[in-house]
C-alpha cells in the first residue's frame, strides 16, 4: 500500500485497566480490518503519546492517547461479468444457479471480478456502488443477494435473492435451519458403515485459511450416508446433509473420519493418492478446477431445486460403477 494523503485523523484515549495490542484495539475501535491497520502502523501513521510506533503488537496501557492517520482508500471498480452460468430457476424474488467449481461467490480482496455477484449485477434490485473500497473487499462485504455460499472449489446449487425482502426471508430460513441441503462427495477410503452423524466442532487457527477440528471451535454436525464403494481402488461415494453451516464443514468432517475428498489438497485429498488414482482411471476426469464435492439439491419454502452433476463428476462415477446409482438418478429426475 502506498502512502496516500491522509483522509482523516482519529484520536483514541485508552481508559481500560487491561493492556491491549495496538492492532487489535484499532481494528475494533475504528471498524477496520486487522491487515489494513497493520499496514497503517508499518507506514508510520500511528502514534502513541505523540511518539510514532511501528510495532503492531505494541501494548496499549491505561492513559495512552493514540492518534491514527487513515489514508484515502483505493477504490476498486465492481464490473458486470458475462461468462455463462446455468440458471435452474428464476422468479421475481430468487435466482437458483448451478455454480461451476472454480468460481467465487462474491468479490473479495483476492477475487475482484468474475464472481457470481459480478454475473448477476443486472438481475438484482440491490443498490451496488460502482466502486468498492479495499477494506470492504477484504472483509467480503460486497455480497448483494448472497444468502448462503459455496466454496470456490465446490460446484452445485446456489440460491440468490433478487431484493432485500427476499434476502431477509431466505437468510432467516437458513438461520432457523429450515433449509435442507444435500451434497455428493467422492472420497478416498472405504467403510462398512451405511449412515452416521459426525458431530465435531470446527475452528480456524489465527492467520490460517485451513479449518480444523477444535474443542474451541463452533459446533458442527453432518449426516453422512454411504451410496457406493469401490473396494479395489478404495473410493467411496457419499451423500451428505450438513445440519450446521460452518466454513469447509463437509471437507473437514470427512477428512477427520479418514475420507478426504478427491482433489481436495487442502484436506488430504491430493498428493500420492491422487496421482495413483489418475494413473488407474485416466487424467481426463481431473483436468478441471475444483474438487469432487457437489451441492446436489436444496429444499426451501416448500420447493426443491436440483443441480445436474458436472461432466467430470458424472463421468468418473460412470467410469467406476457403470452408471449413476439410483439414489442420484432419481434425484436428478425430480
Amino acid at each position: 500500500m502506498e502512502k496516500d494523503e491522509a483522509e482523516r485523523t482519529e484520536k483514541i484515549s485508552y481508559l481500560d485497566e487491561k493492556e491491549e495490542r495496538l492492532d487489535k484495539l484499532l481494528s475494533e475501535k475504528l471498524n477496520l480490518s486487522r491487515s489494513f491497520v497493520q499496514k497503517i502502523i508499518e507506514q508510520g501513521l500511528v502514534s502513541i503519546n505523540n511518539k510514532v510506533v511501528s510495532k503492531k503488537s505494541e501494548k496499549i496501557k491505561k492513559g495512552d492517547i493514540i492518534e491514527v492517520k487513515i489514508p484515502q482508500e483505493k477504490k476498486i471498480k465492481i464490473e458486470k461479468s458475462d461468462f455463462p452460468i446455468e440458471i435452474l430457476y428464476e422468479d421475481e424474488d430468487y435466482l437458483v444457479l448451478n455454480k461451476p467449481a472454480g468460481i467465487v461467490v462474491h468479490p473479495s480482496g483476492e477475487y475482484k471480478k468474475d464472481t457470481i455477484v459480478n454475473v448477476i449485477l443486472d438481475k438484482i434490485e440491490f443498490e451496488v456502488e460502482d466502486e468498492a473500497s479495499e477494506i470492504s473487499l477484504k472483509k467480503g462485504q460486497i455480497r448483494p443477494g448472497i444468502v448462503h455460499r459455496l466454496d470456490r472449489e465446490v460446484s452445485g446449487v446456489l440460491i440468490v435473492a433478487k431484493n432485500q425482502k427476499s434476502a431477509s426471508k431466505a437468510s432467516e430460513a437458513f438461520k432457523e435451519r429450515n433449509v435442507k441441503k444435500v451434497y455428493l462427495a467422492l472420497c478416498f477410503g472405504k467403510t462398512e458403515k451405511k449412515e452416521w452423524i459426525i458431530k465435531k466442532p470446527i475452528g480456524r487457527s489465527r492467520g490460517e485459511k485451513i479449518m480444523r477440528i477444535s474443542e474451541k471451535g463452533k459446533p458442527a454436525e453432518t449426516i453422512v450416508r454411504k451410496i457406493i464403494s469401490d473396494d479395489q481402488i478404495h473410493l467411496t461415494l457419499f451423500e451428505l446433509e450438513p445440519i450446521t453451516g460452518r466454513t469447509h464443514q463437509i471437507r473437514v468432517h470427512l477428512s477427520s473420519e479418514g475420507f478426504p475428498i478427491v482433489k481436495d489438497e487442502m484436506y488430504g485429498g491430493g498428493g500420492q493418492k491422487l496421482e495413483k488414482l489418475k494413473k488407474q482411471i485416466g487424467e481426463k476426469f481431473f483436468e478441471h478446477e475444483g474438487i469432487f464435492l457437489h451441492a446436489l439439491s436444496i429444499e426451501i419454502f416448500g420447493k426443491k431445486f436440483v443441480a445436474p452433476l458436472p461432466w467430470y463428476f458424472e463421468g468418473i462415477i460412470k467410469s467406476l460403477w457403470g452408471e449413476l446409482p439410483p439414489t442420484i438418478s432419481e434425484v436428478l429426475k425430480s
